[in-house]
């Protein structure tokens, strides 16, 4: 009975031990670096960026991410205020890539920006 016992609880504190390990973050979202990249890249697949937008976009992007990691790290604020915050800098965010495309592709991330519920919701139906 004692086995049993013992084996039962040896068990538990594997299970526990096994969840409490750090899950890996989505594909492509490790940090900002590889989100700034996956960002200018799904724009340039779309929107055919020239050299200079590309890099202006990166760096942008990328200070923009690390602005992010450091919002959500920050455990002090609440959610709500971490969410006006967030909202805020993606504001700024659209703000600033409209300001660096042309017409003609403000025009397409416009309508891209459009039909991205409807993405979001096929993506989920999957």
């Amino acid at each position: 009975m004692k086995k049993l016992i013992l084996s039962a609880a040896l068990l538990c504190a594997a299970v526990t031990f096994s969840q409490a390990q750090d899950r890996p973050q989505r594909e492509g979202m490790r940090n900002p670096e590889d989100m700034a990249k996956r960002q200018v890249e799904r724009l340039d697949k779309e929107l055919k960026l020239t050299t200079v937008q590309k890099d202006s976009l990166n760096k942008w992007f990328l200070a923009s991410g690390k602005k992010q990691q450091e919002l959500f790290k920050d455990e002090k604020e609440s959610r709500e205020v971490k969410m006006e915050k967030w909202k805020a800098m993606r504001e700024d965010q659209q703000k600033k890539i409209k300001a660096i495309l042309t017409p003609e592709q403000r025009t397409k991330y416009e309508e891209m920006a459009k039909n991205r519920p409807e993405q979001r919701q096929r993506r989920v139906q999957n």
